[in-house]
């Protein structure tokens, strides 16, 4: 589903790859680490992706240097994100931080800007992001991957791919805000990471039980790779909040419309009309957790819950699915609990697990100003996704609207796509 690294050096659309390696200018006290909770190990298998275009007007003068100075400038506060995983004598991994570097890799692409950004199905903007898993050589395998890519046009596209292992969406996107602060010369400062300690979720069941958001897979060994018998697809589109998205659900007076749980909702009764599931069917939310005080930290907080129904999704209304959602549980816990119980020597996967909606649709994703100027557009994904599927929903340009990446079996997505025109969500 998502770009390889064969694809990254050479075919495609991006060419002229070049890679090189940059980290923080002041080297970590020999011996340091950086310990990962069990909701971190939980995680390990999942990379998180997002890219970043900006106009021919905005970045023509920004080089690579200014690049990388900026990188420098971040990577000196969160050097340990650049160090490299191994294992204790239990299995369990963590990080040595000894200042190895985040990859940096240079492409061309011989289409402007607004020729990218006229493709309908944004999913193309997987070819912004240059990614590659961790392992087999855990020592010798970076966490972070940014790419830069020169439209022919001066525009540019900022591409990161992230280890979900060392934080979630919010801490990627709270990164990249302060490397784009950083390109400008602005000074910049990222709070200490929590302890280990500070980092835990604890649980009042002392019961370790599986919960049903997470799933876990075949041991992959130190390849940090997601199983999957089925190959999956991505698409990727706007949508109008009042003209497409509202009109599924009655207004109530003054009431704020929950966008992010209508549109799941209908998308949700979409896929199952498409696979004709018996009840009871579950699947798992991700959204930020408003009640963290540790918001400006790079570590797994993300509210992971699941919701299970007992009656026919395909049947039901927009409404129904939305009450429903509003009970989700959250397995944080839970998934902390095995995460430590095993030492991080299982393996598990969370987003596909059981269908999953990630919500990123709270987060200003056009804050990341470079040369004081918004993107132009901006894509996000995950990548290693269970088969069962995920769709992510963020902030579009334009206020009005919102984005949505829908990642599911190739089998399934023409007919879910189908499923969508007769909602009116996509062109028929």
């Amino acid at each position: 589903m998502g770009r390889s690294q064969e694809q990254g050096q050479g075919q495609g659309p991006v060419h002229s790859i070049r890679l090189s390696t940059v980290g923080a200018t002041r080297p970590t006290e020999t011996g340091t680490t950086h310990e990962p909770t069990g909701l971190d190990l939980a995680m390990k298998l999942h990379y998180l992706k997002a890219a970043y275009i900006y106009s021919a007007d905005t970045a023509r003068d920004l080089t690579v240097r200014h690049l990388k100075e900026a990188m420098f400038m971040l990577f000196d506060q969160i050097a340990w994100t650049t160090g490299r995983f191994s294992r204790r004598d239990s299995g369990r991994p963590y990080i040595k931080c000894n200042d190895c570097g985040t990859r940096f890799v240079e492409g061309q692409c011989n289409l402007t800007v607004e020729e990218w950004l006229s493709k309908p199905d944004r999913s193309v903007d997987e070819f912004l992001v240059y990614h590659h898993p961790i392992g087999p050589e855990l020592t010798f395998s970076p966490l972070i991957y940014v790419q830069m890519t020169r439209f022919k046009c001066g525009g540019l596209g900022l591409g990161l791919s992230w280890a979900n292992v060392i934080g979630d969406a919010f801490s990627l996107f709270y990164a990249f805000n302060l490397w784009a602060k950083a390109t400008t010369g602005e000074k910049i400062y990222a709070p200490t990471t929590p302890s280990i300690g500070e980092r835990r979720f604890q649980s009042p069941n002392p019961t370790v039980k599986d919960p049903v958001s997470i799933k876990r897979v075949e041991p992959v060994g130190d390849l940090w790779v997601t199983p999957n018998d089925k190959k999956l697809a991505n698409y990727c589109f706007n949508l109008s909040v009042a003209d497409q998205i509202s009109p599924h659900f009655p207004a109530k007076g003054d009431d704020s419309i929950p966008v992010f749980e209508i549109l799941a909702g209908i998308i949700w009764k979409c896929i199952a009309k498409v696979r004709a599931e018996p009840k009871p069917v579950t699947v798992t939310i991700i959204k930020k957790d408003p009640n963290d005080l540790k918001l400006n930290a790079i570590r797994n907080s993300q509210v992971i819950s699941s919701v299970s129904v007992d009656f026919p999704v395909a049947e039901a209304t927009v409404e129904g699915l939305v009450k429903a959602m509003a009970e989700a549980r959250d397995e944080r816990c839970g998934i902390e609990e095995i995460g430590e119980s095993c030492d991080g020597n299982l393996d598990f996967v969370v987003y596909g697990a059981k269908l999953t909606f990630l919500d990123l649709s709270g987060e200003d994703l056009y804050e990341a100003k470079v040369m004081g100027k918004s993107p132009e557009s901006v894509y996000c994904n995950v990548e290693g996704i269970g088969e069962e599927g995920l769709v992510v929903v963020y902030a579009a340009a334009k206020s009005e609207e919102r984005v949505v990446t829908v990642t599911l079996p190739e089998e399934e997505m023409e007919r879910v796509k189908l499923e969508f025109k007769k909602f009116g969500l996509i062109a028929a």
